[in-house]
């Protein structure tokens, strides 16, 4: 049988085999869906927006020396730039830089009888105040240890 030269040509050509398009639309659905998983789960989360803290678990807070341990989950790069005991006075300036991931982390408050961590009561859980660099604060619980 002989074809028009137009049926002949579309008929030379080759197409891509069903088996590599199939490969090609997976291998592009997984890539999607990572990327969709990786930032509804927070993976991505140093690339955009303003990093943020949370605290894992629960903190100690040393009524005789005044060292408050706790462990926080950072977003990204942050610093801590001041801490207190919410409902009290008892604060204290400092730097203490979080990068991504979790960190534990120490800050020192004033540990006088009068005004510092000496007058907590060993076994109640008290709220810290954290205060960032990025304008933000996050609130910590902490127990008080001797």
């Amino acid at each position: 049988m002989i074809y028009p030269k137009s049926a002949q040509d579309r008929r030379k050509r080759r197409a891509l085999s069903g088996a590599v398009t199939a490969l090609i639309l997976v291998i592009a659905s997984v890539i999607i869906a990572l990327v969709v998983v990786g930032f509804a789960f927070g993976l991505f989360g140093a690339f955009g927006g303003t990093p943020t803290v949370t605290q894992v678990g629960t903190g100690t807070i040393s009524v005789s020396s005044g060292t408050v341990t706790i462990t926080l989950k950072s977003t990204g790069s942050v610093q801590i730039l001041g801490a207190q005991i919410a409902g009290t006075t008892v604060s204290t300036s400092t730097t203490v830089s979080l990068t991504a991931g979790i960190q534990t982390i120490t800050i020192n408050l004033p540990s006088s009888s009068s005004g510092g961590t000496g007058s907590l009561l060993v076994g109640s859980t008290y709220n810290i105040v954290l205060s960032l660099s990025t304008g933000n604060t996050v609130q910590v619980s902490v127990i008080a240890v001797s």
